[in-house]
């Protein structure tokens, strides 16, 4: 009932696996990554974190500061809001922002007559709550506004612009009105003592008390300022979506209504509307926002899930602007320029016209929304790391990574609708790549561009994670039906205990000294194999019942040390995994999706937090802890990558922000005397 949600090196073994998923379609643009370095919170000297991408993702809501039109403010689905000064060439996220992690950012206002003064609403992506926020100093700090019915799922905020101590507020369980600037709100409006949910609202720009909401379940109009309400359903499809209005500046009898069902016009203030015939003569189109252009109120964009769309005439002819790919979640033309346009996307980020719509070009570098399932470095290249990207259509996928250019490429273009890519292996020197995916095994050749599916019984399996045994030549896969193995030269996966179901298995571990032992982590807790995997036997004395094991990491120094990180917190084995105790650091005692040891001793050892975000590092093999954060990084971390040539760079793959590159002082990693 709402807008879609518009993701071997030596001294280096890691694991992951995040049980979030986010339902955005997510593409990149295959820009230079842009650096927006933070300054760590530890008391350790040289510690900073860098955003360094895939750059883009899904932007929620978009505007253009009234003051300078070069500065720009941007809304994500995961509670974060970034300012552009550039006039949208790069973006960073405000520090803490409105502090509120998993909010989904649809609105933002700026005040008419205090230019100051910011207003962002915002949702839960689990819940019905939310909140709406206010920055009195251009966006630096933010402060929840309290409302009558706390913690309200915001959907949209209007202010009306002759007289601005009149606002309107509309949530899920209300629709909220101030008449003295914000210092008392009222709740109005219901529908026979039933609150409907509300999805947009609008005031009429000259006449404050014509107020328009849009809900889940048609539109309805006030004439007295929210005392009384009319459902206003006629000319509309019945039980259409209203996500947006807007109402004409210069002539307030028109509106407009962007619906699940299409686009609407009405030349009576709400009286009756008329279906637009938007796409190509076609009235069904679902569309997300409607825009007037505030310099010539009689051209019109709607944003859909089938691109832009502008009509020159007040409606009545329509003119695509972009391709029918995209889903248009946000729109604001610069009221000095109107040739120059932003729009926010569902699957690719920011995107700008300086022309009217006539050409288009990625505008976001520093702004990410993306999940990262995995990274590594590719250990036949140096400089070049691999990362998997979860999405919800078909441009996530496999990219590389040019630590040299700081430039990303997707590699998986046509095969990312078929899956999201949990795992990924460099095989047969680095001429063959696998990706695992939420739908079997993919394979890229040496010499080709192309993925195929592997064929056979993992075919429509889950692939959670690939290694690969050099000393042996077999390629393990952990999936939700247990291990399957293959040669690595023929690509035949088969699974050697025939049983028709199997664990779910998370993680996979080998030992680099060339013995036949493998680990496997998941809903069993550990499993071990002495035999290349042909047989397996439960190594999970001391893991808690049902504790689902999501990484796995052996010493490089001391194979008998193996690390299992857990979904309630960190576990240690010094025995081969015969026996387990829980970390002894009670900080660890929270979701931990990846774990490595960072040098060939195994006494450096990194774990990711996935629950509060930032990392945990240890110097003494996992006796003691310091957790490394920064108030510009908190996002959960799913997958850690350490760069063989610089160790001191760690690379953190998030659940909702792209990769950060961490930099830790390059005194812990000494340069042994030749």
């Amino acid at each position: 009932m709402y807008r879609n949600l518009r993701s071997g090196v030596q001294g280096l073994s890691s694991a992951f696996c995040c049980s979030a998923f986010f339902a955005a379609r997510l593409l990149f643009a295959l820009t230079p990554a842009v650096f927006f370095p933070f300054s760590a919170d530890s008391d350790r000297n040289g510690i900073s974190f860098e955003r360094v991408g895939p750059f883009g993702g899904d932007v929620r809501s978009l505007l253009i500061d009234a003051r300078d039109s070069t500065v720009l403010f941007l809304g994500s689905s995961d509670g974060q809001i970034f300012r552009s000064i550039d006039g949208g060439s790069s973006w960073a996220p405000l520090v803490p922002g409105i502090g509120r992690r998993g909010l989904v950012v649809d609105t933002i206002l700026q005040h008419p007559a205090d230019r100051k003064r910011f207003y962002a609403g915002a949702w839960d992506q689990r819940s019905n709550g939310g909140g709406l926020f206010e920055s009195l100093d251009g966006g630096e700090t933010w402060k929840e506004v309290r409302l009558p019915r706390p913690k309200a799922a915001v959907r949209g905020i209007a202010i009306s612009p002759t007289n601005p101590a009149r606002m309107i507020v509309g949530a899920l369980d209300g629709v909220f009105v101030t008449e003295n600037g914000g210092l008392k709100w009222v709740q109005v409006f219901s529908r026979g003592g039933e609150v409907p949910s509300i999805e947009s609202v609008a005031i009429d720009p000259v006449d404050y008390r014509n107020l328009y909401v849009g809900t889940w379940h048609l539109s309805y109009r006030s004439r007295d300022f929210g005392k009384t309400w009319v459902q206003a359903p006629r000319g509309m499809v019945g039980d259409s979506d209203i996500f947006s209005i807007a109402v004409n500046p210069r002539n307030p009898e028109v509106v407009y209504a962007s619906a699940c069902s299409g686009v609407y016009r009405s030349g009576n203030r709400a009286e009756s509307w008329t279906r637009l015939k938007v796409r190509q003569g076609r009235p069904d189109v679902r569309a997300h926002i409607v825009s007037i252009d505030p310099t010539e109120p009689n051209r019109v964009y709607v944003g859909s899930t089938e691109g832009l769309f502008v009509s020159n005439d007040d409606g009545r002819t329509w003119v695509r602007k972009t391709d029918g790919q995209l889903t248009v979640n946000t729109i604001q033309i610069d009221p000095r320029d109107n040739r120059r346009i932003f729009v926010g996307t569902e699957n690719r980020g920011v995107l700008m016209s300086e022309d009217a719509g006539r050409s288009w070009k990625p505008s976001h570098s520093g702004f990410s929304q993306l999940y990262i399932a995995r990274m590594l470095p590719d250990p036949f290249t140096s400089g070049l790391f691999l990362a998997g990207v979860r999405s919800a259509g078909g441009d996530g996928g496999v990219y590389s990574f040019s630590n040299h250019r700081n430039q990303w490429k997707q590699l998986s273009r046509q095969m990312a609708a078929e899956g999201d890519v949990l795992s990924i292996l460099p095989i047969r020197g680095g001429e063959s790549l696998l990706a695992g995916t939420t739908r079997g095994i993919f394979h890229r050749g040496a010499g080709s561009s192309d993925w195929m599916r592997l064929a056979g019984p993992t075919a429509a399996l889950k692939i959670n994670d690939l290694v690969l045994d050099r000393a042996g030549g077999w390629v393990y896969a952990g999936t939700d039906e247990g291990v399957y193995r293959a040669q690595a030269r023929e690509l035949k996966f088969e699974k050697p205990d025939k049983r028709p179901y199997g664990p779910k298995v998370n993680c996979l571990s080998v030992l680099e000294d060339g013995s036949p032992v493998v680990y496997a982590g998941g809903s069993m807790g550990v499993l071990r194999s002495v035999d290349s995997g042909l047989t397996w036997v439960a190594s999970a004395a001391g893991l808690p019942m049902r504790a689902t094991v999501q990484c796995l990491a052996v010493s490089p120094g001391d194979t008998r040390h193996l690390l299992a990180g857990t979904l309630g917190g960190l576990y240690e084995s010094k025995d081969g995994g015969s026996t387990w105790r829980k970390a002894a650091d009670g900080r660890l005692g929270v979701d931990i999706a990846a774990v490595a040891f960072l040098d060939s001793g195994g006494q450096k050892v990194m774990a990711a937090d996935h629950a509060n975000g930032g990392v945990y590092l240890s110097q003494d093999a996992g006796l003691t802890w310091d957790r490394i954060v920064s108030p510009g990084f908190d996002a959960p971390v799913c997958t850690l990558a350490q760069d063989p040539v610089r160790p001191s760079w760690v690379y953190l793959g998030t659940s909702s922000e792209g990769v950060y590159r961490l930099k830790l002082p390059e005194t812990l990693f000494p340069v042994p005397p030749r």
